[in-house]
């Protein structure tokens, strides 16, 4: 059985965890902002709009490929060496692109971004199961969610200003930054006791796979892939489609639009620094209603108006999605319902879904902007969101009540 650290607070240990979150989180949202003068720069190549939006999405492509298979060594060998390799893969293979003429070499720099992201996005989540149970792991799941949304509003703040001052080239010069977190992770961060027992019971892969669908609820947890990957779909889009549509219906400048943008990630710092306070009184389930229906609500306001302020206003509402309360709770969800010993595969299939949304996001809407433009767009998929938050609550609603009847028949019965 793994160590529960949630009875003593090792603090190095907790801030160098949570504050990993900011890896990922730099991985789109510094670039987001510098899609249009990235397409400006290579628009003499074909279909240069999609292209520069693959700089940001490629590697979530990559992502879905990395996550199971990392989401299997973790289980079978272990923790820490791959949380090392991922960090040192992102840090030195990433910034490569700073010096680099062709988007096709760029975009092929993203290929270690996605390794690297895939890995560490499996992994964190996975030692903070380890590490903690109970009302702490629910706590420090929020705070990791809540330090990966303050990180891409900051990356989003700093990708405009970056492209407005020095070219967006420089971005790729800041993903160097997180080497500085491989001394902490090795003097901080322990392998987790849970892998000698794996080691021992002999849990292959077969074996795991039996295990996860005999002893965990098989439907509900393919139902939080389904979930997760409409949220991170929907709420990608304010990520890649929001700045063309400001930059169009709005005429704001590149630093305009990166503010604009950190205004979905300051609301998902919010609600993923209360999710642990959020979940004491709620269900799963409940939460993550919440966390659509108040996302639509954002998504209809800022695409009802063109009052910058008021958009701005809807923008932030409409971070209560994606990192704000959907991650946390998918990965907290799932990491309560599953055997410890596959933790790590199950996990990985939350971080599958994630960046299947995002890598479907410059996919998915084009036959709707063709149909009914940018806006018409975005309202239409606020209307998704507020139609999944509803049934979220259908199924709350009627899962009460069939507890509720149960526990009437057993009074009765007694």
């Amino acid at each position: 059985m793994s160590t529960d650290y949630s009875e003593s607070i090792r603090w190095p240990m907790l801030i160098t965890l949570v504050l990993i979150g900011f890896i990922p989180a730099f991985s789109g949202a510094l670039i987001n902002p510098t899609i249009p003068a990235i397409q400006e720069t290579f628009s003499h190549e074909p279909y240069s709009e999609t292209l520069a939006q693959l700089v940001s999405s490629m590697s979530a492509w990559i992502v879905i490929v990395v996550a199971p298979l990392t989401g299997y060594v973790l289980d079978k060998y272990a923790r820490k060496p791959i949380l090392i390799g991922a960090v040192i893969v992102y840090g030195a293979g990433t910034s490569i692109a700073f010096f680099l003429d062709s988007i096709y070499l760029i975009l092929a720099t993203r290929v270690l971004d996605g390794i690297a992201v895939g890995a560490l996005m499996v992994t964190v989540p996975t030692l903070i199961a380890d590490y903690y149970s109970g009302g702490r792991r629910e706590s420090i799941m929020g705070y990791y969610s809540a330090v990966t949304a303050a990180g891409g509003a900051i990356a989003a703040v700093m990708g405009g200003y970056i492209a407005g001052t020095l070219g967006w080239r420089y971005i790729f010069l800041v993903f160097a930054g997180a080497l500085l977190f491989v001394p902490p992770i090795l003097r901080f961060l322990p392998e987790p006791d849970v892998k000698e027992s794996v080691r021992d019971d002999g849990v292959g892969r077969l074996e795991a796979i039996k295990k996860l669908l005999h002893e965990s609820p098989v439907k509900l947890v393919a139902g939080i892939y389904a979930i997760v990957l409409v949220g991170m779909l929907v709420n990608n889009l304010v990520m890649i489609e929001v700045p063309y549509y400001l930059q169009s219906s709005l005429t704001v400048t590149d630093s305009q639009t990166g503010l604009v943008i950190s205004g979905v990630m300051i609301g998902s710092f919010i609600f993923a620094s209360m999710y642990g306070r959020i979940k004491q009184r709620m269900r799963h389930v409940t939460v993550m209603a919440l966390g659509f229906v108040i996302a639509a609500m954002g998504f209809l306001l800022f695409t009802a108006t063109d009052i910058l302020p008021v958009v701005i206003a809807g923008v932030i509402v409409s971070g209560a999605t994606g990192f704000g309360l959907i991650q946390p709770t998918a990965n907290d969800w799932v990491a309560s319902v599953v055997p410890g010993e596959v933790r790590g595969r199950a996990l990985s299939g939350v971080t599958m879904m994630m960046y299947g949304g995002f890598a479907l996001s410059p996919f998915a809407p084009i036959p709707l902007v063709d149909a009914f433009g940018r806006r018409g767009m975005l309202q239409t998929a606020g209307y998704v969101m507020l139609i999944v938050g509803g049934a979220l609550l259908t199924v709350w609603f009627v899962s009460r009540s069939t507890v509720d009847s149960t526990a009437e028949v057993s009074s009765s019965d007694d």
